[in-house]
């Protein structure tokens, strides 16, 4: 296996352990995660349709990201997630500054999975 497929599985890995673990300790501890949501969102909708809904969301892109099938689309929505958690809990900085660098994996993630596909077309 070369390292460029090594490099892009263990940045599958471990972006998929990251939505994992949300998505089942939100179902476990629903308080310690409802504070994530905007408050504009949670006055729309209820705080539990919008956990179970956005576990669910997150399994399904963690098992997406292990399966390795759209690898460049998993990752661009992967970095979408989080850059939305970013911007929206910036005032939580001190708790969301982990969520930078794994933008940043998942971006990586996207440019080499991209790379990855043009040389294989080739």
């Amino acid at each position: 296996m070369s390292e460029r497929k090594i490099a892009i599985f263990l940045l599958r890995l471990g972006l998929a352990f990251v939505f994992f673990y949300a998505a089942i300790f939100s179902f476990l501890n629903p308080n310690d995660w409802i504070g994530f949501f905007p408050i504009f969102i949670r006055d729309i909708l209820s705080v539990q349709f919008l956990l179970i809904t956005f576990s669910f969301y997150e399994l399904i892109l963690g098992f997406w990201l292990i399966s390795g099938k759209w690898q460049f689309y998993a990752g661009l929505i992967s970095a979408a997630t989080l850059l939305g958690i970013i911007i929206f809990n910036f005032g939580a900085f001190d708790i969301v500054f982990r969520d930078v660098g794994l933008f940043f994996a998942s971006l990586a993630f996207v440019f080499l999975s991209r790379q990855t596909n043009l040389i294989q077309s080739d």
